[in-house]
């Protein structure tokens, strides 16, 4: 009964991780066609394509680190529970403190 939970949530956090990849992929998409600023825009799609990535190393670790424990894999537990945390980390990097800023700029005449 425990296996039985242990693959549901497994399952559960999979299909998390595939859904928040595919949401992630289609605000890339519509990055690229906002309008306003270009430096807005730029940092916005910068922002977009490493937090992108970052997801999806996130599901691979993840994916290989249960995949090393069901059976037996040269790819080790602590190697994947690394790069989990080393994608998990530059994710939230990328989340909260790389906001892209709008800046109104004005240019004067002298």
């Amino acid at each position: 009964m425990d296996d039985i939970i242990g693959y549901a949530v497994v399952f559960f956090i999979i299909s998390g991780l595939i859904y928040a990849l595919v949401k992630q992929i289609d605000d890339t998409k519509s990055s690229e066609n906002s309008g306003g600023n270009p430096l807005f825009r730029k940092q916005l799609q910068r922002k977009n394509k490493v937090m992108t990535a970052t997801l999806f190393g996130i599901l691979l670790f993840f994916t290989l680190n249960i995949i090393s424990g069901i059976t037996s894999m040269p790819v080790s537990n602590s190697i994947t529970v690394i790069g989990i945390f080393v994608s998990f980390s530059i994710y939230l990097y990328a989340m909260f403190v790389m906001p892209p800023k709008e800046e109104n700029q004005r240019f004067l005449k002298n």
